[in-house]
């Protein structure tokens, strides 16, 4: 039995992905993903392997289903069951990162993806295989409202975190490894529900997928973010 999908249905299946993402829940991803659908964020990443976990994956990654950004798609391929898109998403306003993904799918039957692989490029990115170009600035030439990244390789990325005093953290966890060096400001790191005070100097390490956030932030906080491996999404 062959997949009814074409290349227009292709298109619409991206479409449909990019209104389950904006949708608050996962129930519109059983319309998208076979059960025991792969779900792959680089070629050589571990796959994210069945529906369950792939739901899982998207409620840890995304900020919110009103997260700000624009997304973009054009057909490249598409021949027996599987389609290629050029796909081109912008977070943020202004926009604070860009990608210009090429993404994979093989559908089944049903017309549901069985196999998803994503193929990411971002600017800055290095294209040698051990490491990405020297890069030296000031944190104050970064306009962080309130992250701006400034670098990013695949083994890790970084940035900086700014929130004004009294302001609030709404920060989801994240799928990283975060180290935290906080360059400025007075406040509360709460990890796990426990809260550590932090000022100028202070190092922070929070797990992968570990509630944490500022808080009690009495004078305008500053913080050198990194991620490991680089941030998802």
């Amino acid at each position: 039995m062959t997949s009814w999908v074409d290349a227009d249905a292709f298109l619409a299946w991206v479409d449909d992905y990019e209104r389950a993402w904006r949708s608050p829940g996962t129930e519109a991803l059983a319309q998208l993903f076979a059960e025991d659908a792969t779900y792959l964020h680089s070629p050589y990443s571990e796959p994210t392997s069945g529906l369950p976990a792939i739901a899982r994956m998207w409620e840890s990654e995304r900020e919110a289903p009103d997260e700000v950004f624009t997304m973009r798609r054009e057909l490249v391929a598409f021949s027996g069951e599987t389609g290629v898109a050029r796909v081109e998403v912008r977070y943020g306003e202004p926009v604070r990162q860009e990608y210009r993904d090429l993404w994979v799918v093989r559908f089944g039957p049903d017309g549901r993806a069985r196999h998803f692989e994503e193929w990411p490029f971002w600017p800055g990115r290095s294209y040698s295989p051990a490491h990405g170009s020297p890069v030296v600035l000031e944190a104050a030439e970064l306009p962080a409202e309130p992250y701006a990244e400034w670098v990013r390789v695949d083994a890790l990325s970084a940035g900086v975190y700014r929130l004004p005093a009294g302001g609030a953290d709404e920060q989801s966890p994240h799928a990283e490894d975060e180290v935290y060096v906080v360059t400025r400001g007075n406040a509360i790191l709460q990890v796990g529900g426990r809260g550590t005070p932090v000022r100028p100097g202070s190092v922070a390490y929070v797990p992968a997928r570990v509630e944490h956030r500022f808080a009690r932030i009495t004078e305008d906080l500053e913080v050198v973010v990194v991620f490991a491996p680089a941030e998802s999404g």
